[in-house]
């Protein structure tokens, strides 16, 4: 980044150049899923992740088999049983979180359109650094090329950062006061 002559630098900050992420979604197959369960463990909240199971907080044996049997079943795509498809994400090529796509049946969608819900977690350590953002778009891109007609998510009302990343995509947010849904018409 190019400062002018002019430009007045911030006291005791020195500049930085910051270059944008290399983020991309990578198809999750056995040997991925292995490596990707290795990330969440290490550095997620399994509260964040999974759904609870197995009695006692963190990672336990009931997530783990619902996260490896979750992730297999989402391979067969939008078109297979779970009706759903995963992607890792990668930043800098390295595995950062998970994203997904699943459709599901919305009461009042006109003309049977195809509605498609997306989640997404991160590192706790990659958060905050636009990761999560070109994710979310990225999945956008998919979802609008399975001629869906809106994409959907569903996150708590004071998950400040999600309501963040899905306003700044065109997302039109409904907050009952303990979850927020967010509407996003697809092309």
């Amino acid at each position: 980044m190019s400062r002018s002559p002019d430009a007045a630098e911030p006291i005791g900050v020195p500049p930085i150049d910051v270059a944008p992420i290399d983020v991309a979604l990578l198809d999750v197959r056995e040997a991925v899923l292995k490596r990707l369960l290795a990330v969440a463990q290490d550095d997620a909240d399994a509260d964040e992740v999974t759904p609870p199971g197995g009695g006692s907080p963190g990672w336990n044996a009931d997530r783990v088999r619902w996260f490896l049997a979750y992730h297999r079943a989402a391979a067969a795509g939008l078109e297979g049983p779970a009706r759903e498809k995963t992607w890792a994400v990668t930043a800098g090529g390295n595995l950062a979180g998970a994203v997904r796509l699943k459709a599901i049946s919305v009461p009042g969608t006109a003309g049977g359109s195809l509605v498609l819900e997306t989640g997404i977690w991160l590192r706790r350590s990659l958060r905050g650094r636009g990761i999560g953002r070109e994710a979310l778009r990225l999945v956008t891109v998919q979802a609008a090329a399975t001629g869906a007609a809106v994409l959907t998510a569903d996150t708590a009302t004071v998950n400040a950062a999600a309501r963040s990343l899905l306003a700044g995509l065109g997302a039109t947010l409904a907050d009952d006061g303990t979850r927020v849904t967010a509407r996003i018409p697809l092309p």
